[in-house]
């Protein structure tokens, strides 16, 4: 077997490893990318991208809402009962036209008062721009099955235009960033499992729980009864091996109860520190582990991470009137409390956090529910983020207006494109390496929303 089969094999083998997701081998397209061009990403500071996935099409129109009297009218009057009198909305200053906050994520006001949340307006997966126009007459390429959940979401985590791609843009980007750490397996974590944003060519995210690592069942080597079974195992992984592939794979398993076993005693180290996240509340305990490992970077030698979590329940057709309230609330307060744990911890100015979505919601409800959209307004926070402000175009929330298509959906003004490249360049990706990890990057003129500084 030569080099490159071996490698193959191993980058497959990581597929199947159960938390760990060590993928071995490069891109050779990325290699030639960072070659042309040097990154930023080899700096000694520490950054950390989170995204907070909100899966089932988070309503980012009931979010963030315009308060002026006539554009809240016309808003109202295509939403009917699920829309928020304008005097119960929490006034957000900054923005070209005047808007507002649902009640429900008050928690929400004081990070965009301080400057530190960021309101980015109207996105969504497009190949290049577009006008209704365009969409009507199908006069641009447009993003493949759109309004249905499973293909817009691996759409958004792939950005790789109207056809399913190998890998996600975080998976692209981490494998860019892995050869600046001492733990190159720590550098894409995911608290939601496999999914397709982090995942690609033999690489998957290093998976974990809010409770902290997965242990090998029946393995623990802490306890009386199963550690004669470690040991055991342990000795057939140590085994001289003449085939490549059982090799490979005792050195993938050995790897990986390593990781397991070191990780699991760093979290132990510093779990009294991270006891208060907000009780039922599980995106705040995904985020409240997504801390304890950030707050082990140095400990751990890493200078560049992604994170993803998630939380669910968005797809309201029905009953909105009741469950969008306490989503809203649910996740203002968990974003309100991971922010407060990197600001005790130092780490502001090192930690951006961003949110990404299916698509929007329908203006025309269906009853005490709305259809899938496609528009949306999300949300970016940290310290090195320019908040207290909105970024890309506030659309006209009326059915047939100069934003709408087909049954009041609202085409986006901003890519998600762009919104990825803007978060990407923070986290240390130079204009080369931007196009290798995007490739419909090169569609749109604007590259950077200019969210940070």
């Amino acid at each position: 077997m030569n080099s490159y089969s071996r490698r193959r094999f191993l980058r497959l083998g990581a597929q199947t490893m159960a938390g760990a997701g060590l993928a071995l081998g490069g891109n050779p397209a990325l290699t030639l990318a960072r070659a042309a061009d040097t990154s930023s990403a080899s700096a000694q500071d520490y950054r950390a991208l989170v995204c907070i996935y909100l899966e089932g099409g988070c309503d980012g129109f009931s979010l963030m809402v315009p308060t002026g009297s006539y554009e809240h009218e016309v808003f109202a009057s295509a939403r009917g009962a699920l829309a928020v009198p304008y005097h119960q909305l929490i006034g957000l200053q900054g923005g070209a036209s005047p808007v507002g906050l649902h009640p429900s994520a008050g928690a929400l006001q004081p990070l965009y008062d301080e400057g530190r949340l960021a309101m980015i307006a109207n996105v969504g997966t497009l190949i290049e721009p577009t006008t209704p126009e365009q969409y009507e007459n199908n006069a641009v390429s447009l993003p493949a099955q759109l309004f249905s959940h499973s293909d817009q979401a691996i759409q958004w985590q792939q950005l790789q235009g109207r056809d399913r791609a190998e890998e996600g843009w975080g998976a692209k980007a981490a494998e860019l960033l892995a050869d600046f750490q001492e733990r190159d397996y720590l550098t894409s974590i995911s608290l939601a499992g496999s999914n397709y944003w982090q995942s690609g060519l033999g690489q998957r995210p290093y998976t974990l729980t809010e409770s902290g690592v997965l242990n090998y069942q029946g393995m623990d080597g802490s306890n009386d009864w199963q550690q004669p079974r470690r040991e055991a195992f342990e000795r057939v992984l140590d085994l001289q091996r003449q085939h490549v592939f059982s090799k490979a794979y005792a050195d993938l398993q050995k790897r990986a109860m390593s990781v397991t076993t070191e990780l699991g005693q760093v979290l132990e180290s510093n779990a009294g520190l991270f006891t208060d996240q907000p009780e039922g509340n599980g995106l705040a305990e995904s985020l409240n582990m997504v801390a304890q490992l950030i707050a082990a970077q140095e400990q751990l030698g890493l200078r560049r991470q992604i994170y993803y979590v998630s939380m669910g329940g968005f797809d309201v057709h029905d009953n909105q009137s009741k469950e969008q309230p306490e989503l809203f609330q649910e996740l203002a307060t968990a974003m309100a409390f991971f922010q407060q744990k990197i600001d005790d911890m130092g780490k502001s100015e090192n930690v951006t956090t961003f949110t990404a979505s299916d698509f929007g919601r329908s203006l025309i409800p269906n009853g005490d529910g709305t259809d899938h959209g496609w528009g949306n307004h999300l949300m970016a926070f940290g310290g090195a983020v320019n908040g207290g402000n909105i970024y890309g175009s506030l659309p006209t929330l009326e059915v047939g207006g100069p934003n709408a298509v087909h049954r009041g959906r609202i085409l986006p003004t901003t890519s998600a494109t762009q919104y990825a490249a803007t978060l990407l360049r923070w986290l240390g990706l130079n204009d080369t390496e931007l196009d290798s990890v995007l490739p419909g990057l090169v569609n749109f003129s604007e590259r950077d929303l200019g969210l940070f500084s």
